[in-house]
């Protein structure tokens, strides 16, 4: 499996969300084209900030672009812990964005909610953009964590609750079959230690189980 992962690489994290940016608005522009409208789910983390700044640059497309979180961690949309924050800083507000934390008092039922949100996801999504930790989790899909494997081994297109092994523990994630769908896949990392991780699919973790039924996704590295 390891021969068929292509990594874009780049000499500065600049010059990476520069071209990660000029891909995603063809993308964009692509499906706005053929279908009037393009759905996009964002990761959440540091790393991606810089690169939602860039495709910010681009609000005349806005009207036509619905965002959304691959993930968040189930914390109020204040808190400097959420990623829906982030995002909505990053974007502006002419950002159509689908968040996902709506109830913050009930972690089950706060999930019915954002299910119906997301329908519109579930049905197409045509671009999502993911970053990945040390331990090969991407979105909140975990390695070790019960729910991350179940949802792992499913074909299901929803949005579940997950367990992170960090503090804020409880969280939330669209399915692994949800963005396997998706119409293009980006995956950002930046860091050596990540490199490793991802170029060493013995470790079986839960990205090299997304590189093994997707070996199209575009990846963007620097270090």
């Amino acid at each position: 499996m390891a021969n068929k992962i292509h990594i874009e690489e780049f000499s500065s994290k600049k010059e990476l969300f520069e071209s990660c940016s000029e891909s995603i608005l063809i993308d964009i522009r692509q499906s706005i084209l053929q279908n009037n409208q393009c759905s996009v789910l964002l990761s959440g983390g540091s790393t991606p900030e810089p690169l939602y700044k860039l495709l910010a640059e681009n609000k005349e497309l806005f009207s036509q672009v619905q965002w959304g979180l691959v993930d968040e961690r189930f914390v109020e949309n204040s808190s400097e812990y959420s990623n829906e924050k982030m995002i909505r800083e990053a974007l502006g507000n002419d950002a159509k964005l689908t968040g996902m934390v709506s109830d913050i008092s009930q972690y089950s039922s706060n999930l019915n909610e954002i299910n119906k949100r997301f329908k519109s996801f579930v049905d197409q999504t045509d671009i999502t953009i993911l970053g990945m930790g040390t331990d090969g989790h991407f979105a909140s899909l975990f390695p070790g964590d019960e729910s991350s494997e179940k949802i792992l081994n499913s074909n299901e297109k929803a949005v579940f609750n997950t367990n992170a092994p960090s503090f804020p523990k409880q969280r939330i994630t669209c399915s692994f079959q949800m963005i396997l769908d998706s119409k293009s896949i980006y995956l950002v990392i930046t860091g050596q230690s990540k490199k490793n991780v991802l170029l060493n699919p013995e470790l079986n973790l839960p990205i090299h189980k997304l590189l093994a039924k997707r070996n199209d996704i575009k990846i963007y590295y620097a270090d």
